[in-house]
């Protein structure tokens, strides 16, 4: 199980590495579309569809794995806090269970729509014509992954009674005064 987490936790991590790339690229091309535009009065053509359609689906979709590993997702446990520790086991594992099957579901079905979007070689017709079915695949990727730390979690949950779903403190500054 330790051999799988670690796997993931790689995966998880290179997902996050691409989004983060996909990031630096949309502020250098901001930075280049704003340039062309004052400088030479042409700005890139399509430049907010190639950011929407590549960079922001990239941004939003591959970290996701990484978020659910670091216990980072929204939760709200105000009830489950008062919970025994089995009883909070259970409710954590199904939680996670759920979730698992959740983006499963999510990414079956995307996995289908970008497989029929690279079949058909699907495009945005804008000012310029930009192929999109390659920004169609991060949504399956980032879902499975997601998918799979979740059942990792569920895992982790219901058999190991040391198990805990917090997220890390941050490391804060100390306090000048």
């Amino acid at each position: 199980m330790k051999m799988l987490e670690r796997w993931l936790r790689r995966v998880a991590m290179a997902l996050t590495v691409i989004a983060g790339i996909a990031l630096l690229l949309m502020m250098a091309q901001t930075v280049i579309d704003i340039l062309m535009k004052n400088l030479m009065g042409a700005p890139i053509e399509g430049n907010l569809e190639i950011m929407s359609v590549y960079h922001m689906v990239a941004i939003v979709f591959l970290p996701l794995a990484i978020v659910e590993l670091k216990h980072e997702h929204i939760n709200v446990d105000l009830l489950v806090r008062l919970f025994p520790t089995g009883l909070r086991r259970v409710t954590d594992s199904l939680g996670y269970l759920i979730t698992a099957v959740f983006f499963a579901m999510l990414t079956y079905q995307t996995w289908l729509d970008a497989v029929k979007s690279f079949r058909i070689d699907e495009i945005l017709m804008t000012s310029i014509l930009i192929t999109i079915w390659p920004a169609k695949f991060s949504l399956p990727i980032g879902f499975a992954a997601v998918a799979l730390a979740s059942l990792l979690h569920a895992w982790r949950a219901a058999s190991d009674p040391s198990f805990d779903p917090t997220p890390e403190s941050p490391d804060l500054p100390a306090d000048p005064s």
